[in-house]
């Protein structure tokens, strides 16, 4: 029966490189695309942490966990952003690493992901379907987010292709660590999410967002509430 929901969550993972392919179809990426990916993405990202972990962290418990996972987050991805700007400002370069910094934040949002999964596995095995496939639909614009800028930077589809469905492993990596962690860590779920919170709103108000307007397109706001709907329809349906 535990194999069961470890499938649940290999195929919440699978769902992310499903994304990826839906970008790769297409031969060029024009800028409305483009705009509408990146705000997509900060829709999405920002859904994920206010009507999903958050509330998690509110009914499980483990705030004072999730404050302080929130700041490591932030302070995270804010060392890496100063590191990567070292590394050159053309607009490729600046793609690429916008495309890894929305894998790395994703990856990190995965992992609590699939811990959500195993302890839903703890009600029953219904209730770990149906998260897995909350966790499913919205792992799909996530993949499409991390492609399109990966592959306006310059970066093959195979490459791409392999490290996005790299990111797909850790939601069934989070899935054997939720187990570990109900026997051993229960308290440290509500870091996790705190450390995906943090790095998720980072990425949105200085990365993403401001990345989105550099396109002049207005699609960045249609991106940015299809991504919000999209989370509330996984979440409440």
């Amino acid at each position: 029966m535990v194999f069961s929901g470890f499938t649940y969550s290999v195929a919440a993972g699978i769902c992310t490189f499903l994304g990826a392919v839906l970008v790769f179809l297409r031969p060029r990426i024009q800028r409305k695309e483009l705009s509408f990916f990146l705000g997509l993405a900060a829709g999405v990202m920002v859904a994920v942490v206010v009507f999903d972990l958050i509330p998690s962290v509110l009914v499980s418990g483990g705030r004072g966990g999730f404050i302080f996972g929130a700041l490591a987050g932030g302070a995270l991805i804010a060392l890496i952003s100063i590191i990567n700007n070292s590394r050159g400002n053309g607009n490729g370069q600046r793609m690429v690493r916008i495309g890894y910094l929305i894998m790395l934040g994703i990856a990190l949002h995965d992992l609590p992901e699939g811990m959500a999964i195993s302890l839903g596995y703890e009600v029953s095995t219904r209730t770990a379907a149906a998260i897995a496939l909350g966790i499913g639909i919205h792992n799909i614009p996530e993949g499409m987010a991390i492609a399109a800028p990966l592959l306006m930077g310059g970066r093959g589809k195979m490459k791409v292709g392999l490290e996005i469905l790299a990111v797909g492993v850790v939601t069934p990596l989070g899935f054997l660590l939720g187990k570990l962690a109900v026997s051993v860590l229960p308290h440290y779920f509500g870091f996790f999410m705190g450390l995906a919170s943090g790095v998720m709103v980072y990425l949105v108000f200085r990365q993403l967002w401001p990345e989105a307007k550099r396109t002049n397109s207005r699609w960045r706001y249609i991106g940015g509430l299809l991504g919000i709907v999209v989370i509330l329809m996984a979440t409440f349906i």
